[in-house]
């Protein structure tokens, strides 16, 4: 099938009723047969649930299966406080990465500027240490976004045993690796303030 895609001017790999579809033009049908089936058996099985009610029966819950949408990047996830390398990217928890960006980003715009930027540099410095297996970055990460949740919740609300877990894991992590001592020995007088 050497013809053009009805909706775009790439060539076309199939053909649906009348109209030729590209592979893009073809997902982008599919995506939305998926949403509309997802809003049809939603529906469905809150029909269902009225009916149940009303006949005086326990509601019983959803009857046909919905499918839970899937996210993928398809583009470069940009961050306004860490700079991820494409390398770094399937050995690292990128949700761990998004949450400390954001807090970095609050800590700011709270006044906290010092803390943010040595977190910024300590968080930088562990993801781009050749130094560090992919499992230490990972722990060290999820241990600088606990922390750094920590520094955004009332004083009352903090959990200090953690805290003291996580000071002293990420300092056996990272204290031995040159490019991150210093700048860990910065930050550890500030986090321990959470103590």
């Amino acid at each position: 099938m050497n013809k053009k895609c009805s909706q775009c001017a790439t060539p076309a790999i199939l053909q649906m009723g009348n109209n030729r579809l590209c592979v893009d033009c073809y997902s982008k049908f599919q995506q939305a047969n998926s949403l509309q089936y997802i809003q049809l058996a939603s529906l469905y099985n809150q029909a269902l649930d009225h009916i149940d009610e009303v006949a005086g029966l326990p509601v019983t819950g959803g009857r046909l299966n919905i499918p839970k949408p899937i996210t993928l990047n398809t583009g470069r996830t940009v961050y306004n406080n860490i700079r991820v390398n494409n390398s770094v990217i399937g050995t690292i928890n990128t949700g761990n990465i998004k949450k400390l960006d954001v807090m970095m980003s609050v800590m700011r715009s709270e006044g906290n500027q010092e803390l943010a930027n040595l977190l910024q540099q300590l968080t930088q410095a562990i993801l781009d240490s050749a130094d560090l297996k992919s499992s230490d970055k990972e722990s060290a990460i999820e241990w600088l976004s606990f922390l750094s949740n920590q520094v955004l919740i009332e004083e009352t609300e903090r959990q200090p045993r953690i805290i003291k877990t996580a000071i002293s894991t990420l300092e056996k992590i990272v204290s031995n690796v040159g490019s991150i001592a210093s700048i860990w020995s910065a930050a550890k007088p500030f986090l321990e303030t959470l103590i």
